[in-house]
């Protein structure tokens, strides 16, 4: 086996690609494209890699990365507001005609629009959680009023009171289970028969997708940006590491032995992040623990993460 970890090498011109894409990152930071981030994050990151090998694999991390700055957040909320959420409602209406998004704005927050907004989230979560994010997002660039954002456990008093139409929003959707957590929590199964419901995630993998759409069929699903096998870094189709002398399974069994010797020890199915999904993605708010574990891990002494959870 340690042959093959040995097989992932740094091709000949390796330490320019590596110096090029720190380069890169750090105009990205400072035009703030990655803002949010700081240099000195990134750089006390990258010093947690210290062979050749591992800088250059640091460094395809990097290239790979999707980072999404507030404002780009706040683009996915206006996309999720003025085309996805729309559409959803023309070609698939909810059977209460006067359910209206236009009445969820604060200015005329006094008539009911017939719609409530919840936040996916538990009692157990802290304020910090996406779901709360997102909400705050929608208060502050949408004006979208408090009285329509409900907390989860008041949605069968809602329902009593006549509300049927109910958009549950969230900022990432991974394999499925926070969402199932969740929905189990507020008994959605038992409310779904009854209602119009639609989880709207601003950013959606497809398994998780699936998996949900299996287990609540009459729950609609409209994320703003989907993501798939192909942004699995160790994926064939991802090429990462079509550098002409590596493949991705020795980068994944490279990344592998990387784990051990930095003493991050995480269970084999989630080595690649939650579901073993394999994406480098994250916000400016959080990163979805479905991304590589080396980008937000803070449990191992000497290891700095790259983002916050």
């Amino acid at each position: 086996m340690m042959a093959r970890v040995r097989s992932f090498r740094v091709p000949k011109d390796g330490p320019v690609f590596f110096d090029a894409i720190v380069e890169r990152s750090h105009k990205l930071i400072q035009h703030g494209i990655w803002e949010g981030l700081h240099i000195t994050k990134l750089r006390t990151w990258l010093a947690n890699f210290q062979t050749d090998e591992e800088r250059y694999f640091a460094a395809c991390v990097l290239d790979s990365l999707i980072y999404r700055s507030h404002e780009q957040t706040v683009a996915l909320t206006n996309q999720l507001f003025q085309r996805i959420l729309p559409d959803l409602l023309r070609l698939d209406p909810p059977p209460v005609h006067s359910a209206s998004l236009d009445r969820l704005r604060q200015e005329i927050a006094i008539l009911d629009p017939g719609v409530r907004l919840v936040p996916v989230v538990t009692d157990n979560n802290p304020p910090t959680k996406s779901g709360y994010i997102v909400a705050r997002l929608l208060r502050r660039h949408l004006r979208i009023s408090d009285r329509w954002i409900i907390q989860p456990h008041t949605v069968g008093e809602h329902i009593a009171a006549g509300v049927r139409v109910f958009l549950f929003i969230d900022d990432f959707l991974g394999t499925g289970q926070e969402f199932e957590d969740f929905a189990s929590w507020v008994r959605l199964g038992n409310h779904l028969p009854q209602i119009y419901g639609a989880y709207l995630p601003l950013v959606a993998h497809e398994r998780g997708i699936e998996n949900l759409r299996n287990k609540f069929s009459d729950l609609r699903i409209r994320p703003v940006e989907i993501l798939d096998v192909s942004n699995n870094l160790f994926d064939s189709t991802a090429h990462c590491f079509d550098d002409g002398i590596n493949t991705s399974e020795a980068a994944k069994l490279f990344y592998y032995d990387l784990l051990m010797r930095k003493g991050i020890h995480i269970p084999s199915e989630h080595a690649c992040g939650y579901g073993n999904l394999g994406l480098v993605y994250g916000f400016s708010h959080a990163v979805p623990d479905n991304s590589l574990p080396i980008l937000w891990w803070s449990k191992t002494p000497g290891w700095t993460p790259l983002f916050a959870r």
